[in-house]
């Protein structure tokens, strides 16, 4: 098998959400079999065997698509992104292997549950299909932060960006900002209308109302609504409504 499928390259992740100045997502690999949550995209091999609890006289394989699987060396620094699934292997039975152009394997973990793939080009629905997921289940990509990322069907969710995720019932209880003030809303999403209500009480005809919020999802942080528009909840997001009269 000589097609390379290539994931999304060093440090997408890390690099986006620097820019942002956001938190980075959540990684994990997978060591026979095991769930071993790291505490980055790029980490020492020694790292790995040691939250494996990996003895010294056994080394660590990246597993392939293939025979031909990669030995690492314990100073190695390895990019989760290019493959987060491993095992160990006896010193006396490795045999060096410095590249494989085949497809790495892939774990994604949704509730600390692991499914393998080698495809790093997921969606919101792909993913609740290979976990065997409704597809009105509520699913976020999980980071080292408050600002989770739900992911909605249509949602691309490549691999690159993080492998872990959570499921959340589907009427979550939400708290948001409406100037200035603590409103409880239930699902994922709300409308220009229901936050013009939650500000006012009601909409008067005889006015316009601008919308202004922050502080949103990573996909969606900040912006501003008109009469129609519906975004995406995260906890603490802050709207602000001002009414100007028509008159």
């Amino acid at each position: 098998m000589n097609t390379k499928h290539d994931v999304e390259g060093p440090g997408v992740a890390v690099t986006e959400h620097a820019q942002n100045c956001s938190s980075a997502p959540k990684w994990a690999a997978l060591v026979d079999d095991g769930v071993i949550p790291l505490p980055q995209q790029f980490v020492k091999v020694a790292v790995i065997k040691a939250q494996a609890e990996i003895p010294p006289d056994f080394v660590l394989a990246r597993d392939y698509e293939s025979p031909d699987d990669v030995v690492l060396a314990d100073d190695e620094t390895v990019d989760l992104a290019k493959g987060n699934v491993f095992y160990r292997l006896a010193k006396c039975d490795a045999k060096p292997c410095g590249h494989c152009d085949v497809p790495p394997k892939l774990a994604l973990f949704v509730d600390d549950r692991p499914e393998v793939t080698i495809n790093p080009h997921q969606t919101g629905k792909t993913i609740r299909e290979l976990f065997g997921l409704k597809d009105d289940v509520n699913l976020v990509r999980d980071f080292e932060s408050p600002d989770d990322e739900p992911v909605a069907l249509e949602d691309a969710a490549p691999f690159g960006k993080g492998p872990v995720f959570y499921t959340r019932r589907k009427h979550t209880q939400i708290i948001i900002i409406v100037n200035g003030r603590e409103k409880t809303v239930s699902g994922r999403t709300i409308s220009y209308e229901q936050v013009v209500h939650l500000a006012f009480g009601s909409i008067d005809a005889n006015t316009v109302y601008t919308v202004a919020y922050k502080k949103g999802p990573a996909s969606n942080p900040q912006g501003s609504m008109v009469a129609g528009d519906v975004v995406k909840l995260e906890c603490g997001m802050i709207f602000n409504v001002t009414p100007t009269s028509r008159s």
